[in-house]
């Protein structure tokens, strides 16, 4: 039985039974029906679609399951004949490739760990995350060798051994708890941390999307987030294995590119930052996609005028908000397309393997309604961050994960976020959530995009600053009083700056960790 505590999630499917588990200590809804490891997802691919098309690579190359299963034991093979013992940190850096899926499954198949590097990153953050992890050996695309000093070409490593089929047996099976690669977090509040990505927890996520999308054998997936990201993985390969279905690997910075693709391959399946798909939209061939049943925005708030926009212009699709983090391994929530209608705003209720809870700062459970830091727990959150014990044990308190954003609960168990703890700004005492003032913002007709920051203020503790992508003729004083006649007096900004893009990072995310550098250096 889980405690008697206050929590919130979605009631057990019928035909697919929950069961309570212990995971990090504490009870966890689990699928009592599932793949123990990510590897067991591809074996039980590799057997019952042996001749499905698994992956379509960025030159246009189809790869069966079958063959796929062949390459990631071919390219476990020579990573172990380098020597590398269970556990070792592998580095790599590549394109969104199928050499780079191969090397997420390779690594999982020797019992090595991949750390992912970042591709928009700087070499010398690249070094920074190789000597926290780590790193026995680094590989990398032939267009990054010469930025990744020591590395090997990542093709040539995973292809040095002699070609092998498929030879997965439970003997071969590691702990369901096992890492088997980290994901370093965006950053955006402070420098990386590496998350672990673990066996258990990738299945659970892989599960839960395919069941909430419904994905099946006829569906075709289009992988926009970089391997090395979390969701790349646990939003489309793990689901798309478990279903059966076809992974388009992409491989590019073109909104106008992507639409193609998404035409050209027929995807039923497609989840991006919202702001790609704000700058897909001004492609008029997102009007034509026949194919095109689910679309998601995640990794941000998905603001109401883009959800009104992608309707009008996909009319029929269903859409999807997703929320979560590495450290869940994609998925906390997921709001379906009944739940953007009903109830705008909100990331929808909780995961079947997961639960929510809302806290004040002294680690209290508020009841619903009332805002305060959101703490999540179930089977798709990690074990920790590697390396990092004090992180871990911060994060992680009796299964329940820290997810430093502030939230509330409705009588529902619906989840709106309202703010990243840091981004939540204090002005003279009244709570002030940088997420709404942008939402407000976005709605003035001649706003594209708006991010908010607060800054330090000696009178009233923090002030606002609004950083603003205009469309037309607009002024600073007009934005303040938008803000102020929308919202309230207090969370007009005292800065306006009128820019014409927001910083982002490698995945699309607004970066206000550089808008603060930015004010603090004006």
């Amino acid at each position: 039985m889980l405690p008697d505590v206050p929590v919130h999630d979605l009631d057990d499917r019928p035909g697919d039974p929950i069961v309570v588990e212990t995971w990090l200590g504490a009870p966890a809804k689990s699928y009592a029906r599932r793949p123990a490891t990510v590897l067991d997802v591809l074996d039980r691919a590799a057997r019952r679609w042996p001749e499905r098309t698994a992956f379509v690579d960025v030159d246009g190359t189809a790869v069966t399951y079958a063959a796929f299963a062949g390459r990631v034991e071919t390219g476990a093979a020579a990573l172990r004949a380098r020597g590398l013992e269970a556990g070792d940190a592998v580095a790599v850096a590549s394109g969104n490739t199928l050499d780079l899926a191969t090397a997420v499954f390779a690594c999982a198949r020797a019992h090595l760990v991949m750390v992912g590097l970042n591709t928009r990153l700087a070499p010398p953050q690249w070094a920074w995350m190789l000597a926290h992890s780590r790193v026995r050996l680094a590989l990398a695309g032939p267009e990054h060798l010469a930025d990744l000093p020591g590395s090997e070409a990542l093709g040539d490593v995973l292809r040095s051994a002699p070609s092998r089929s498929w030879a997965y047996g439970e003997a071969d099976r590691p702990p369901q708890a096992a890492t088997y690669a980290v994901v370093y977090t965006s950053g955006t509040t402070g420098r990386p941390k590496a998350s672990q990505v673990v066996h258990r927890a990738s299945v659970h996520s892989g599960m839960s999307y395919q069941r909430v999308l419904q994905l099946g054998p006829d569906d075709v997936t289009a992988v926009l987030f970089p391997m090395y990201y979390i969701s790349a993985m646990h939003a489309h390969v793990l689901p798309a294995m478990l279903a059966g279905a076809s992974c388009v690997l992409v491989d590019t910075a073109s909104p106008r590119a992507y639409v193609a693709l998404l035409a050209e391959h027929r995807v039923s399946w497609a989840y991006a930052v919202p702001s790609w798909w704000r700058l897909c939209l001004r492609d008029k061939g997102l009007r034509d996609l026949p194919a095109l049943t689910r679309l998601a925005a995640g990794g941000a708030p998905f603001p109401a005028d883009l959800v009104a926009a992608l309707r009008e212009r996909l009319p029929g699709v269903r859409l999807h908000d997703v929320y979560g983090l590495s450290e869940t391994h994609s998925p906390g929530c997921i709001a379906t397309d009944d739940d953007l209608r009903t109830h705008p705003g909100s990331v929808g209720r909780t995961l079947d393997c997961m639960q929510a809870q809302v806290r004040a700062d002294d680690g209290t459970v508020l009841p619903t309604g009332q805002a305060g830091g959101l703490w999540l727990r179930g089977s798709l959150v990690t074990t920790g961050y590697a390396f990092d014990e004090a992180a871990t044990a911060a994060a992680i308190v009796d299964g329940w994960f820290d997810t430093g954003d502030v939230a509330r609960l409705d009588d529902d168990g619906r989840v709106t976020v309202l703010d990243r703890s840091k981004d939540m700004i204090n002005r003279g005492g009244t709570k002030v959530f940088s997420a709404e003032v942008e939402e407000l913002l976005r709605r003035h007709p001649a706003v594209d995009d708006a991010a908010v920051v607060g800054f330090p203020d000696a009178l009233a503790g923090e002030s606002i600053a609004a950083y603003v992508v205009a469309t037309g003729p607009l002024t600073a004083a007009e934005v303040r009083a938008w803000v102020r006649d929308g919202m309230a007096d207090y969370a007009s900004p005292k800065v306006v700056e009128l820019v014409e893009a927001l910083p982002r990072n490698a995945v699309g995310k607004t970066d206000k960790t550089a808008l603060r550098t930015r004010l603090a250096g004006s």
